[in-house]
C-alpha cells in the first residue's frame, strides 16, 4: 500500500488526493521525475502544432512579456514565455479556463501568488480529476480549486468529460504539469472515434498513451476539426489585435482525403549504446580475439545484456526514445522501410558513436526519361507506379500534384500529406478568384510566390496567371522550383528570384511584376514574417494577399500587422494627390487545413484584399 503524503481533508468536488493502491492502469505511468519550480523557455514540445480549448472564452490580446534579464534571475523573478512561442499559447489557455478575470485580479496583486501551487499539490501528488477542456496543443486542462484558490492541471492523453488520476511533475505559472495514471472513466463526447482501440481494437494506433506524436487519435473526426476551427478563432481572437469586426467568421476547417496512412515523411530516431555497454563490448573482444568468430559475436551479445536498442519516436512523459515497429499515420510503404531500418539498425548499433536519425521519404520512381524544359511531363502519358522508400537525405525524389511533378532532395521540406495538396491548393485558386467576385476588385493577372520553396503554388496555381515569380532567399530552392518549372513545361511563363532579406521584392519590377496586378501568396516558416518583409510586402501593395502558415498564431500577429499598418499608410496618403487614394487590406476570409490528422495541428490560410478609395 503506497499512501500519499498529502493530509486527507476535502478540497473541492472537482478534484482529491486521496490515499490509493497501485494497480496495473491501462496507461502506464511514468518513473518519477524531480520537480522543477521554473519555467523553462519553451517548456512545451508541440508536435506539429495547435488545437484548442473547449470552449472558454478567450483573453484579450496583452502586452507580451519582456525577456528575462540577469538582474530579474539575481532577484528571483520567474522568466515568463516567449511571445507566440507554445508556451505562451499555453499561458492563453490557462488563462480562459481559470477565466480571465480571476486571472487578472491575482497578478494584479504583485505577491507572486501565481507561482505558488496550493499546498495539497505536494511533489509527485497523485490526484483525481475530471478533465474539463482541450488545450492548444491537444492536452486536457482540469481544475483543481483548494478554498478560493483555482489552479490549471495539465495532462496529456486525457480529453474533456474523462475522469483520471494524474501525478504532477512540475509547478508552473498558475498551473501543474501532470502524467497520466490512469482513466477512471471515459468520455462519451471526445472518444469513441475510428482510433479509439477501445471500440476498435485492430485500429489507431497501439502507442497512443506513450508515443508524443499523435494527441487526437481516440476523437471522432469531426470532432478534430471542430477542434481545429477554433483553434484558429482563438488564434485571431488573442494574437491578432483585430478587433472582431474586422475578422471574418472562420471557415469550417477542410479534411483530409485520408486519416490514416497519409504522412509521405517519418523520421524515427535511435540512441547510442551506453558507454558501459561499449566498455563491456571492448573488454569482451579483446578476450575473443583469439578464440574465434563466434566468441566475438557472443561477446556483441552479452554486451548488449541489460539495455535495449530502440527505434522510434520520442516517449511523451519519458526520457528516451520509444520502439515503433509501425506507425498508423505514415503511408504503407514508409512502414515497409521503418521494418528494414529497424533491422538494420539493431544489428549494428554496437557500431555506432553517437544516436542518429533515420529519413524515410514516400516517393515516386525516378522518370525514365527525364522530363526536361524540351520534354516535359506529361500526366496523360504517365501510369501509375508503386511507390518507393526513399533514405538518402541528398537522393532526389519525385512527387505528384495532381497533373503535376516535383522532385527535390529527400531532405528539403515538402508538405507531408500529399492527398490534401489538392484541396489547399484549389481552395487558394478559388479564394483567389472568387465566383463571385466584387466589382470593384481588379483581378490580378501575376502571381508572386514568396518563401516559394520547391515551387508548389507558384507551379499548381500557374494556370490562373499570366506570369509566375517565385521569391526564396535560399539559393537550393530556387534551383528546384526552377527545374520543377521546366519538367511541368512551364519555363516561359515562371520567374524564379533568390532575393536578399532586405529587398526580396527586388528584381521583380525588371520582369514585369508590379503590386498593381498582383496576387503574393505568403507560406512562411512556423516563426511566421518579420517585420522588414511585411513592410516590403506593404510596398510592393498587391492587390491580394494569401497567407498559408503553419502556425496560426503567428499568422494571426502577421495578419493583424498588415492590417493595422496598411490602414495607417492608406490614410497617410489621404490629400496628396488626386492620383494618391486612400487605401487599405481587408481580411476577406480565414480557414483551416488538416495537414495532420490525429495530432493536434492545423494549417490556416487568410486572403486579404486590397480596398482603395
Amino acid at each position: 500500500m503506497l499512501k500519499s503524503l498529502i493530509p486527507r481533508r476535502l478540497i473541492s468536488t472537482v478534484a482529491r488526493i486521496r490515499t490509493f493502491t497501485m494497480t496495473t492502469s491501462p496507461i502506464r505511468s511514468p518513473p518519477a521525475k524531480r520537480l522543477k519550480q521554473e519555467l523553462p523557455a519553451d517548456f512545451t514540445h508541440v508536435t506539429e502544432a495547435p488545437v484548442n480549448a473547449l470552449f472558454a472564452e478567450p483573453s484579450k490580446p496583452q502586452q507580451q512579456p519582456k525577456k528575462q534579464t540577469k538582474r530579474d534571475k539575481r532577484k528571483g523573478r520567474k522568466p515568463l514565455p516567449e511571445p507566440f512561442s507554445p508556451a505562451d499559447v499555453m499561458w492563453h489557455d490557462v488563462r480562459d479556463f481559470l477565466g480571465s478575470n480571476y486571472v487578472d485580479e491575482l497578478l494584479a496583486k504583485k505577491d507572486g501568488s501565481e507561482w505558488e501551487a496550493p499546498s495539497e499539490l505536494g511533489s509527485f501528488a497523485v490526484v483525481e480529476l475530471t478533465a474539463g477542456a482541450f488545450t492548444v496543443s491537444g492536452e486536457s486542462l482540469s481544475l483543481f480549486q483548494s478554498g478560493d484558490k483555482k489552479w490549471a492541471i495539465i495532462t496529456p492523453f486525457a480529453h474533456p468529460g474523462d475522469r483520471i488520476r494524474a501525478k504532477i511533475y512540475k509547478h508552473d505559472r498558475l498551473h501543474c504539469l501532470a502524467d497520466l495514471v490512469e482513466i477512471l472513466e471515459y468520455s462519451d463526447t471526445y472518444r469513441g472515434g475510428e482510433g479509439d482501440r477501445r471500440v476498435n481494437p485492430d485500429a489507431g494506433c497501439k502507442y497512443f498513451g506513450e508515443c508524443g506524436g499523435c494527441q487526437l487519435q481516440p476523437v471522432p473526426y469531426h470532432l478534430q476539426l471542430q477542434h481545429k476551427l477554433r483553434t484558429v478563432q482563438l488564434a485571431y481572437e488573442r494574437f491578432s489585435t483585430l478587433p472582431s469586426s474586422l475578422v471574418p467568421t472562420i471557415l469550417p476547417t477542410i479534411g483530409s482525403p485520408k486519416q490514416w496512412g497519409y504522412r509521405t515523411k517519418i523520421t524515427p530516431h535511435f540512441d547510442a549504446p551506453p558507454k558501459w555497454a561499449k566498455e563491456k563490448l571492448a573488454k569482451l573482444q579483446a578476450e575473443a580475439a583469439s578464440t574465434g568468430e563466434e566468441e566475438a559475436l557472443n561477446a556483441e551479445n552479452e554486451a548488449r545484456e541489460g539495455w535495449e536498442c530502440r527505434v522510434g519516436f520520442e516517449r511523451k512523459g519519458k526520457p528516451g526514445v520509444m520502439d515503433i515497429e509501425e506507425c498508423p499515420i505514415a503511408t504503407p510503404v514508409l512502414n515497409t522501410q521503418l521494418t528494414l531500418s529497424r533491422a538494420q539498425v539493431k544489428s549494428s548499433i554496437m557500431s555506432y558513436k553517437k544516436g542518429a536519425t533515420i529519413l524515410l521519404r514516400d516517393a515516386l520512381p525516378e522518370p525514365k526519361p527525364l522530363p526536361t524544359a524540351e520534354n516535359p511531363w506529361n500526366v496523360q502519358e504517365a501510369g501509375e507506379e508503386e511507390h518507393v522508400a526513399v533514405t538518402d537525405h541528398k537522393a532526389q525524389v519525385y512527387e505528384r500534384v495532381g497533373p503535376w511533378l516535383f522532385t527535390f532532395t529527400a531532405g528539403s521540406f515538402f508538405q507531408n500529406n500529399n492527398s490534401i495538396l489538392i484541396p489547399l491548393t484549389t481552395y487558394v485558386q478559388e479564394a483567389i478568384f472568387p465566383s463571385n467576385p466584387n466589382p470593384h476588385n481588379t483581378r490580378p493577372t501575376h502571381l508572386v510566390d514568396t518563401y516559394c520553396g520547391s515551387g508548389l503554388f507558384g507551379i499548381t496555381l500557374s494556370p490562373s496567371f499570366s506570369a509566375v515569380a517565385g521569391v526564396e532567399i535560399s539559393s537550393l530552392s530556387i534551383e528546384a522550383a526552377r527545374r520543377n518549372a521546366e519538367m511541368n513545361g512551364l519555363k516561359d511563363k515562371t520567374t524564379w528570384l533568390c532575393g536578399k532579406a532586405e529587398d526580396i521584392f527586388g528584381g521583380l519590377a525588371e520582369q514585369g511584376f508590379a503590386g498593381g496586378h498582383s496576387c503574393v501568396v505568403v507560406d512562411p516558416p512556423r516563426k511566421g514574417c518579420d517585420t522588414p518583409f511585411l513592410d516590403q510586402l506593404l510596398n510592393f501593395r498587391p492587390l491580394t494577399i494569401v497567407y498559408v502558415s503553419c502556425n496560426v498564431h503567428t499568422q494571426a500577429r502577421d495578419v493583424g500587422y498588415l492590417v493595422h499598418e496598411s490602414n495607417k499608410r492608406g490614410q497617410a496618403s489621404e490629400g496628396k494627390g488626386e492620383d494618391v487614394k486612400e487605401w487599405k487590406y481587408t481580411v476577406e476570409s480565414l480557414r483551416g487545413f488538416d495537414l495532420f490528422p490525429q495530432t493536434a495541428h492545423v494549417e490556416s490560410v487568410a486572403v486579404l484584399r486590397l480596398e482603395e478609395q
